[in-house]
């Protein structure tokens, strides 16, 4: 299965990348993270995981170009799964990755801001699912307030659920990400959100995970 976090803006995509690569590894699945952003964020992550023996490694190829889509599929008959990061900007790799994937997974943050660029990764998505049928899309917020009164979240699933509403391949995931110190403090340590010890965050990212695959 390739799946591909994939948004025109940034959103904690390499976070939440990470996080499935290392859930998906430590349920003794053979993972593959492919990196197609370049500034090489998730190989950065990667780097400091490898100082940590005691860790389940994850192989992680830097891809782009215009075979990325031709090199995925080569690389999901080697692998269980194949999770793809992509960059930050509308860059050609991510798109491309649509074209092989069989999931992709949409973070965006409940702000108005954020919420304007979810049309042009939707769109994307539209057009990828033009050449690759098997394409399923899932919207999940992703920095969301702990604050139960705070209503953006709220507002934003309501728009969400409107902009999809013609889309059949494209749901809203019922659970999110709420912003939590501890996907900040992972980084440096090389951890998957899993291995953080936040009971929280964990039962909050394997219930996405479950939900999503």
């Amino acid at each position: 299965m390739i799946i591909t976090i994939f948004a025109t803006k940034s959103s904690t995509k390499t976070s939440i990348a990470v996080s499935v690569a290392v859930y998906l590894k430590n349920l003794g699945n053979d993972v593959l993270l492919a990196d197609l952003d370049t500034q090489a964020s998730a190989s950065d992550w990667l780097d400091y995981r490898s100082e940590n023996s005691n860790l389940n490694q994850i192989v992680c190829v830097k891809k782009n170009g215009k075979n990325v889509s031709r090199d995925l599929i080569e690389l999901a008959a080697k692998y269980d799964h194949v999770v793809c990061d992509c960059g930050g900007k509308d860059y050609l790799a991510g798109r491309l990755s649509l074209l092989a994937a069989d999931i992709a997974l949409i973070p965006i943050f409940p702000t108005n801001l954020s919420l304007l660029t979810l049309e042009s990764s939707l769109s994307a998505v539209s057009e990828a699912k033009n050449f690759n049928s098997k394409l399923q899309a899932v919207v999940v917020l992703t920095g969301v307030n702990s604050n139960v009164l705070v209503k953006d979240t709220a507002e934003a699933r309501d728009l969400i659920t409107d902009m999809i509403k013609e889309m059949d391949y494209c749901k809203l995931a019922e659970n999110c990400i709420t912003t939590r110190k501890v996907w900040s403090d992972i980084t440096s340590l090389g951890l998957g959100i899993t291995e953080s010890g936040h009971t929280k965050a964990v039962e909050q990212f394997v219930g996405l995970i479950k939900e999503v695959i």
